[in-house]
C-alpha cells in the first residue's frame, strides 16, 4: 500500500491499475458548501444510498482511518490527502482489490467542477469489480453530490 497511499498523497491514482476511471460534473454551489458535504464523511449515508455506514476513527486528517460500508463492500480506509477546500484522496483494501479514490474541486464563478477519480488493482479485481460497475458509482457519486448541494 505504501505506492499507493503516495500516489494518493499527491492526488494521483494509479495509472497502471487494472480498473480506473475520472468524471467531472458542474455543480451550481459554492466551493465551500460541497467540500464540507463531501468531507462529512459520517454523513455520506444521508445522500448517497449506496452507502450504508461511516465511522471516522479521529479527526478528518492525513492519515485519520475510516470504516465505511458501500453496497456489499466493507472497507477500512485511509485519508492521504485534506486539502480544503480542493482535494480529498484516500487509499482501502477490501476483498482482495486495493483502491485510491481522489476528489477534487475547482471554484469556478460561483460553481464548482466537482471531479472524482478511481483507480483498483490486485489479483483478483477482475473478479471483485468490472469498469461499468466502477464507471457508474463514480458517476452516481457526483450526480449525488450535486443534487445534495444544489437543493
Amino acid at each position: 500500500m505504501k505506492k499507493l497511499n503516495a500516489l494518493a498523497q499527491k492526488g494521483q491514482i494509479n495509472e497502471n491499475a487494472g480498473i480506473r476511471d475520472s468524471h467531472s460534473i458542474i455543480i451550481n454551489a459554492d466551493i465551500d458548501k460541497v467540500w464540507n458535504v463531501l468531507v462529512d464523511m459520517e454523513n455520506w449515508p444521508s445522500w448517497n444510498p449506496e452507502v450504508k455506514k461511516v465511522k471516522l476513527e479521529g479527526d478528518l486528517a492525513v492519515g485519520t482511518f475510516f470504516q465505511w460500508t458501500q453496497g456489499r463492500t466493507n472497507g477500512r480506509s485511509q485519508i492521504q490527502t485534506v486539502n480544503k477546500p480542493s482535494t480529498l484522496a484516500w487509499t482501502s483494501k477490501a476483498r482482495w482489490v486495493k483502491r485510491i479514490y481522489v476528489w477534487t474541486l475547482e471554484s469556478d464563478e460561483g460553481q464548482t467542477i466537482a471531479t472524482v477519480s478511481a483507480s483498483f488493482q490486485g489479483t483478483f479485481v477482475v473478479l471483485a469489480e468490472n469498469h461499468q460497475k466502477v464507471y457508474h458509482e463514480l458517476l452516481n457519486w457526483l450526480e449525488l453530490l450535486k443534487n445534495t448541494t444544489e437543493e
